[in-house]
């Protein structure tokens, strides 16, 4: 079944995935109502993809390899230039988390990998933006070359700290190592993360929830399976059906019995006019 919900005038396409049927049909599925991949990317772009490898976790504590590598080889069939880009959480060795997860994959496919080692910053001014608990933020240059078309892979998760992992939580694997770590010990991490948000806007987001925590997060906590893929290009509202679908499981959990317009991130993104 291929949902097209309509939040805050954004669309986002949700579908059941059925565990027997080819991963790339429900991404084609979900990817259908928007336009299919096509009408995001053209045959000159640049394109960026961003999953979620924070820790060395299984699924869905870290993007699903196969679902990634599923993605990118479609990707490949629009364009030629296309790079993943990561940086996995504090001290982690980024390149050999992913590399242990599909190092013959991106070799198949000849896409290279991009992690914290290769970023060069930029700083980037929130504080003029609207932002009041994150004044700036460092984030890669090659995000805001005019050429590059940006795609969101995230998990979907609750966390014990960000309440809720999704879309805009992605954008702290763009973040600069030392910014990250002072802003983890903060009391506003949910509030930092929708205004560092500020910075960038993604072209297209596939959310993989065909698994996902309900309780714990982020790398470890109890899982249920949706059975769900969705797309969008609002983080916004990809994060505010997130939020739905984990409290549909009535776990006790930070998410539980809130008005997910009320979860911290959201709350934040909202006032902000973050979409």
């Amino acid at each position: 079944m291929t949902q097209v919900l309509s939040k805050n005038n954004s669309l986002v396409s949700e579908i059941d995935h059925t565990p027997n049927e080819p991963l790339e049909n429900s991404i084609n599925r979900v990817l259908d109502p928007l336009g299919g991949l096509s009408n995001f990317i053209s045959k000159n772009d640049s394109v960026l993809v961003k999953p979620n490898f924070n820790t060395g976790d299984p699924f869905p504590a870290s993007t699903d390899s196969e679902f990634l590598y599923r993605v990118l080889k479609m990707i490949k069939q629009y364009s030629s230039q296309v790079q993943l880009i990561e940086s996995s959480t504090l001290r982690a060795n980024t390149k050999k988390i992913i590399e242990n997860s599909m190092k013959d994959k991106l070799d198949e496919l000849k896409i290279p990998l991009i992690t914290e080692k290769e970023f060069d910053y930029q700083s980037i001014d929130l504080k003029s933006q609207g932002a009041k608990y994150l004044k700036s933020v460092k984030f890669p240059r090659i995000l805001f070359n005019p050429d590059t078309k940006i795609i969101l892979l995230p998990c979907m998760k609750t966390h014990f700290v960000g309440e809720y992992t999704g879309a805009f939580k992605l954008a702290v694997g763009f973040m600069e190592r030392k910014q990250r770590i002072k802003m983890h010990i903060s009391r506003k991490v949910p509030e930092k993360v929708a205004e560092m948000n500020l910075a960038y806007k993604p072209h297209l987001i596939l959310m993989d929830a065909r698994k996902v925590f309900v309780t714990g997060g982020p790398a470890k906590g109890k899982v249920e399976t949706p059975f769900k893929i969705l797309a969008g290009t609002s983080r916004l509202t990809l994060d505010i059906r997130g939020v739905e679908i984990i409290q549909s499981y009535k776990e006790r959990n930070k998410l539980q019995n809130r008005n997910p317009l009320e979860i911290r991130t959201i709350k934040r993104a909202i006032e902000l006019n973050i979409d």
